[in-house]
């Protein structure tokens, strides 16, 4: 993972010092990169087996995202990097049914490599693409301790979730005026092995579960506008969903000895979001 950041870090820097040419021929094989800053409207809850809602976390993350791509006719192999990280409100209750409130830290690191084929005329004038690849997402939630209104103080939680997951999707140019496209991009994704790791921090012994695997979807609106032939400067607003079914129930062990049952109910998550940055070629 580090490895990437790196990588990627090196590929946008080389594309800002690069010397601004025009290029003769838009079919030669070339590079793009892309580097934007990220808003994301996070908001995730959890279930229990009735339907109920147990717990919700709403916020805004701040974030970048990092892309590099190979671009060879109608062909790309596209590389991307995104990083959110932030606090939210938590909005739950303890396991007896107290209602509490908190904040909870969060991290999302998502990567993910992809080929694409473009349906058109020419690489800058295409109509119509698709893609598919494979990704990994990191998702770190650090749930602070707090109190209940009566004063009675509730522990703190830390999960790690991490998951591969495979994708596909399409893109179709909707409007073009002059210098500025704008365009649909639909994204159908699947989780494979989904986990979450929980650290007690002390209290108890840590555990991992397996969690259910649920087809999710993401929908964005890119708009770009061309400052010359090698710079784009890009807005995507985009909405997604994911969802993780419950995990299967687990003993609870405590110094070795069993302490109840756990398990991770299923959740839903609904983002909105916006990248803005700049998209150049090389």
């Amino acid at each position: 993972m580090r490895k990437m950041r790196v990588t990627l870090l090196c590929a946008a820097w080389l594309m800002f010092i690069a010397d601004v040419n025009a290029y003769a021929d838009d079919s030669a094989a070339r590079w793009q990169g892309d580097v934007e800053f990220a808003a994301l409207r996070f908001d995730y809850r959890e279930y229990a087996d009735t339907g109920k809602l147990l717990d919700r976390e709403k916020g805004t993350l701040p974030g970048a995202v990092l892309g590099l791509a190979r671009i060879e006719g109608n062909w790309s192999l596209n590389g991307r990097f995104s990083w959110h990280n932030g606090d939210v409100l938590y909005d739950g209750q303890t396991n007896t049914g107290i209602p509490v409130r908190s904040r909870t830290d969060e991290k999302i690191l998502d990567t993910s490599v992809s080929l694409e084929r473009r349906v058109g005329a020419s690489a800058d004038a295409w109509p119509l693409a698709f893609y598919g690849g494979i990704g990994y997402r990191y998702w770190a939630r650090d749930i602070r301790s707090t109190s209940t209104a009566s004063g009675q103080r509730v522990d703190g939680l830390f999960e790690i979730y991490r998951w591969r997951y495979f994708f596909l999707g399409g893109k179709t140019l909707l409007y073009r005026a002059g210098l500025s496209d704008w365009r649909l991009d639909l994204q159908l994704f699947r989780p494979m092995a989904p986990t979450i790791e929980v650290d007690y921090r002390g209290r108890g012994e840590n555990f991992t579960l397996d969690l259910g695997a649920r087809t999710g979807w993401r929908l964005a609106l890119p708009w770009e506008y061309r400052l010359n032939q090698r710079a784009h400067f890009k807005i995507e607003p985009y909405m997604e969903g994911w969802e993780l079914g419950r995990s299967p129930t687990q003993t609870l062990m405590s110094n070795g000895v069993p302490a109840g049952t756990v398990y991770e109910p299923r959740s839903v998550t609904r983002n909105l979001g916006i990248n803005l940055g700049i998209r150049y070629f090389f």
